[in-house]
């Protein structure tokens, strides 16, 4: 009996990681396709001023996330899953909103043009509406229903490729741009509401749980830290490049970040999918919870080993499809991807120290990384432009992702350890046993 339910988590874990996997490729290849014209169309300087605008979006985003996801699905083991999901998304909007009244502020002392105000606006207002889903989305996750996400996300950004197309062939302008990411993200919305309703009976809004409430604030705080200072240092290179230099290096820019999300592609899908099975196996047996978190660190570091050899030989026929002007990003690209490395083989490493209570270690690590990410690329900007933010990134990632951990006593040493461990693919092997 135990060996069919250990089948059955297997196969389910495999089924919802192959939902997100082909969630993020579908939208990566759609993506990539439809800014090749965007980005050859609006040229560095133009495409560069909207990636600008999106960085800045995403700095004031930076509030939402102290409601964390990983914390919220901790809830549904001892709270009734309608509490957790109203009480969850009520929090992330109010946040939302705390998001918009800084970005406000911002307009009102940036001087960036009427065409930039009215871009960051709508930006702003997309990143709100996005929070609305954020509960039904995170239920459906922790049940392993992540198709149901998955449709709603790739139809939207179909929808949304189409359009962005058609304005390129009408030549509309950039406000245009924002405005079909606005309709996209209500498009996912709708989309999620007629699938929850479908299956749990919709959102009964009289179940708001103040005193949960107050524990996602106060659980996620520091979680909340950790991202907004991993945020910081993933966005403060492209809004420092604008600061220091001009729109049109943001653009070249953010054609290698773009890049990079392809080689990261597979991260978010399986730390999603193993958390809930991370969380019950910390509960019944401490040991087996050790074996296969350096497994799957194993299998993800070798994934990315794997994937980085490819698009070494695919990018270069990739980059014949993009103006002359960006050619500067394949370059940075092969510094960028450097960093990703640690982002695999740490990818496992917030859900565990949120499952074991220390989120003040990723607080404090990340802290401490996005101050000497700031202050180098203020100096490698001035001596190496791109290349120089680039390096940055790296540097940060490799402080902020492994070696700080041997700061942190006892339980920061043993995640160390469990990811120099993942180096050695022999646990890839073990891994696939274990899962016959």
């Amino acid at each position: 009996m135990r060996r069919m339910k250990k089948d059955s988590d297997f196969i389910k874990i495999l089924s919802n990681t192959a939902w997100m996997v082909f969630d993020k490729v579908f939208l990566l290849a759609l993506s990539l396709f439809v800014s090749v014209k965007i980005a050859n169309y609006y040229g560095a300087l133009g495409y560069g001023s909207y990636q600008y605008a999106v960085s800045i979006v995403a700095v004031f985003e930076i509030v939402t996330t102290f409601v964390d996801a990983r914390v919220v699905k901790k809830k549904y083991l001892d709270h009734d899953s309608e509490v957790v999901v109203l009480t969850g998304t009520v929090a992330r909007i109010l946040l939302a909103l705390l998001s918009v009244l800084g970005g406000c502020v911002f307009i009102l002392l940036y001087q960036g043009g009427a065409q930039f105000n009215m871009v960051f606006m709508l930006l702003l207002l997309n990143m709100a509406l996005g929070n609305v889903k954020f509960g039904m989305a995170n239920r459906f996750e922790y049940l392993m229903k992540s198709k149901k996400v998955v449709i709603a996300t790739d139809l939207a950004a179909l929808t949304a490729s189409v359009l962005q197309l058609i304005a390129v062939q009408y030549s509309w302008p950039l406000t245009a741009l924002a405005m079909i990411a606005l309709t996209s993200t209500a498009i996912s919305l709708f989309i999620i509401w007629i699938q929850y309703r479908t299956d749990f009976g919709g959102l009964r809004f009289t179940l708001l749980d103040r005193q949960l409430l107050k524990q996602l604030l106060k659980e996620s705080f520091p979680l909340g830290i950790a991202g907004s200072c991993g945020v910081l240092y993933t966005r403060s290179d492209s809004i420092m490049l604008g600061a220091m230099m001009t729109s049109a290096e943001v653009g070249i820019y953010s054609i290698s970040v773009s890049l990079i999300t392809i080689v990261q592609i597979a991260i978010a899908p399986i730390r999603e999918s193993v958390f809930p099975m991370l969380l019950n196996l910390y509960d019944t047996d401490r040991k087996q919870y050790e074996e296969r978190y350096i497994q799957i660190s194993s299998v993800m570091t070798w994934i990315y080993i794997a994937g980085v050899a490819f698009s070494f030989v695919v990018l270069p026929y990739a980059f014949r499809f993009l103006n002359a002007e960006y050619a500067q990003a394949y370059p940075v690209y092969r510094i960028h991807v450097l960093g990703t490395f640690f982002m695999y083989n740490a990818a496992l490493r917030a859900g565990h120290f949120t499952i074991i209570n220390r989120g003040s270690i990723l607080t404090w690590s990340q802290a401490i990384s996005v101050l000497a990410n700031v202050v180098m690329n203020f100096f490698l900007i001035q001596s190496w432009g791109m290349y120089g933010a680039a390096a940055a990134t790296v540097i940060t990632q490799a402080i902020s992702l492994m070696f700080i951990n041997l700061f942190f006593q006892k339980d920061g040493r043993e995640v160390f350890l469990w990811q120099v461990k993942a180096l050695n693919p022999v646990y890839i092997f073990r891994f696939l046993k274990s899962a016959r």
